[in-house]
């Protein structure tokens, strides 16, 4: 009755709280008519970019549905929770994305008339609304199915959810990174840059992984309860309600730090916007040590959720002095003029691959703690850690997004622009520094959550223990290496066709979006994605597939951890997409299961 009650309140809690924000930037507005301007640029943007998500994506969920349906011949539940999760990430990303429009009008009319903190301020309270909308959602939805079902159900359930909530994530992920990634190379102006794909993309990709994580566990509570590191007395019920509770009280303290924010216009610009995270992941590691006694028995619990936390802040703190626009390594380089293009880009490169050695380190060694304490359910609770300040994360990631296009718009509508760049470039710096932290929490949050799925779907499988000399498994894994690359391809391509066409329309918007998100440049992604796992399960079998994501899951975080950092140049092919990817492929691979163990292997 507890974790009902507490998981009830905190999904209140956290939902009047988005709506409470929300409203505060609907009337908080400075110069009326640059409000006006924006307001129809802004809207017409997101309206084009949700009208043109209406036919892919359900086309998309329903086709894989009639597979998942009669291809595996799931229970009814397991079909009902599979269009729960694919409804509740579109939906909850469509009501968050408003915030974009509602931020980005607020922050570039009061910046306009000079106040930049408090435009910077309603900048972060746009991103905020979205995380609190994703997770708010997810929460609800899940807690429902949990109190609906009993556990045997849930397993399936879960599984169910999680294939829907990733199938829909990644269709507006990728059309969301493409869309903008493609108007930063078509437009030679950051004025005409439109941002909305791109905030879209970011409440997506938070909300699957958010999702997917609290899955993770559900499906590992049976390994938790009869492997974990300590005296278990917990049931198998209880193991999966943990992460409930924990993610509610995550709510909680991520608008405790949502309102912590200290932003600031000095040289020390980019200080103070993560604090919230920070104050937010004390606040969860204090509440699941109680949570931890309570229904587990034991605080050891509690020290997985610190471990995720801990490893994820840190790794940010990290990225975000070392991005793009920190002096590092720039002594090693020779001076140039700034028309010098590949210099800048070689520095960049060099900033990104050598700045992934922390997060990789970070993330390494919670994992191992966090499975040395609990085993599998340890790593799927560290997981949780991460996505339980979702919310809060997810705000800091967006503030990025908003900024650039609130001082994009301000600096249109600056009557003294030219006079004002000192101001313009402090916002560019807090938005480069903000995007730098926001894409470590995403990155080490999707490995946290990715391997804790490997590992579910390891221990559903009856493949605990893999040999990694087995040839089937060893063979597994350099496909998985080779197509993660192949990936990377199809984004770049993606991207390329997305910008011709964005030149060819000569700024026809609504043509724009018709090409960039045609199926030209996303059905092949997706449908690789959704196909590689379940060729290789039924031809190779179980321990083939372990095998093949594994290499794609540490392929693939290698790629986004190194990539990060590069600066506009490298980034612009969307690295942090693959995420998503792997994320749809994962879930494949667990929905599929069953079948792989009764027809896998047709050919070893």
């Amino acid at each position: 009755m507890l974790e009902k009650v507490v998981t009830l309140a905190c999904v209140l809690f956290g939902f009047l709280s988005a709506v409470s924000i929300e409203s505060w930037l609907r009337r908080h507005h400075g110069n009326k008519q640059v409000a006006s301007d924006v307001y129809t640029a802004t809207l017409e943007k997101y309206s084009e970019f949700w009208l043109a998500q209406i036919v892919p994506i359900p086309l998309t969920v329903l086709v894989v549905g009639l597979l998942y349906a009669f291809g595996i011949g799931v229970t009814v539940s397991s079909i009902i929770a599979y269009l729960a999760g694919a409804l509740t990430c579109f939906l909850s990303v469509f009501f968050g994305s408003r915030s974009f429009a509602s931020g980005t009008i607020s922050a570039s009319s009061i910046m306009s008339d000079g106040d930049i903190k408090s435009g910077m301020r309603s900048a972060y309270r746009g991103g905020a609304v979205m995380g609190l909308t994703v997770v708010t959602a997810g929460l609800a939805v899940m807690s429902i199915l949990f109190f609906l079902f009993k556990h045997d159900q849930f397993v399936n359930v879960a599984e169910g959810y999680a294939l829907g909530a990733a199938l829909t994530g990644v269709g507006i992920r990728l059309s969301g990174a493409i869309l903008t990634s493609a108007h930063k190379l078509s437009e030679t102006s950051e004025l005409n840059i439109d941002y909305t794909g791109a905030f879209a993309a970011v409440g997506s990709d938070y909300a699957v992984t958010f999702m997917l994580a609290v899955c993770s566990v559900v499906l590992l509570a049976e390994v938790g309860v009869d492997s974990s590191g300590v005296a278990s007395t917990f049931t198998v019920s209880a193991a999966a309600k943990f992460p409930l509770v924990v993610v509610g009280a995550g709510i909680v303290a991520s608008v405790i730090g949502i309102f912590a924010l200290r932003v600031s216009t000095g040289k020390h610009s980019d200080y103070g916007f993560t604090i919230g995270s920070f104050i937010a992941g004390v606040l969860v590691f204090a509440a699941s040590i109680y949570f931890s006694i309570e229904i587990l028995g034991s605080r050891a619990y509690a020290y997985c959720i610190g471990f995720g936390i801990l490893a994820q802040l840190l790794s940010a703190e990290f990225c975000k002095y070392f991005s793009m626009g920190a002096d590092i390594f720039r002594r090693n380089l020779p001076k140039t003029k700034d028309e010098d293009v590949d210099i800048p880009m070689l520095h960049g490169l060099s900033v990104g691959l050598i700045s992934s050695f922390v997060p990789g380190l970070f993330t390494t060694i919670a994992i191992v703690l966090s499975y040395n304490i609990a085993r599998h359910y340890g790593v799927a609770l560290a997981a949780v850690g991460v996505g339980s300040i979702s919310a809060v994360n997810t705000a800091v990631r967006e503030y990025a997004t908003t900024l650039s296009s609130s001082c994009s718009f301000a600096e249109k509508f600056d009557e003294n622009s030219e006079e004002n760049q000192g101001y313009y470039n402090i916002l560019r710096r807090a938005s480069a520094k903000s995007k730098a932290a926001g894409r470590s929490y995403s990155s080490v949050a999707a490995a946290f959550t990715l391997t804790a799925l490997l590992m579910a779907f390891s221990f559903k499988s009856g493949n605990e223990s893999v040999d990694l000399s087995d040839p089937v498994v060893f063979g597994g894994m350099i496909f998985g290496t080779v197509l993660i690359l192949v990936f990377m391809g199809f984004l770049i391509r993606a991207i390329l066709m997305s910008t011709s066409s964005m030149l060819d329309s000569a700024g026809e918007s609504a043509e724009e979006y018709r090409n960039i998100l045609s199926l030209r440049g996303l059905v092949v992604i997706e449908a690789i994605a959704i196909a590689s796992p379940v060729i290789v399960g039924f031809g190779m079998g179980a321990e083939c597939v372990i095998g093949f994501m594994g290499a794609c899951i540490v392929t693939g975080m290698a790629l986004i951890f190194a990539f990060n950092n590069t600066g506009r140049y490298y980034d612009r092919i969307a690295t942090d997409a693959l995420s998503s990817v792997i994320k749809i492929m994962t879930a494949v691979a667990i929905a599929c299961t069953p079948a792989f163990i009764q027809f896998g292997g047709m050919f070893f």
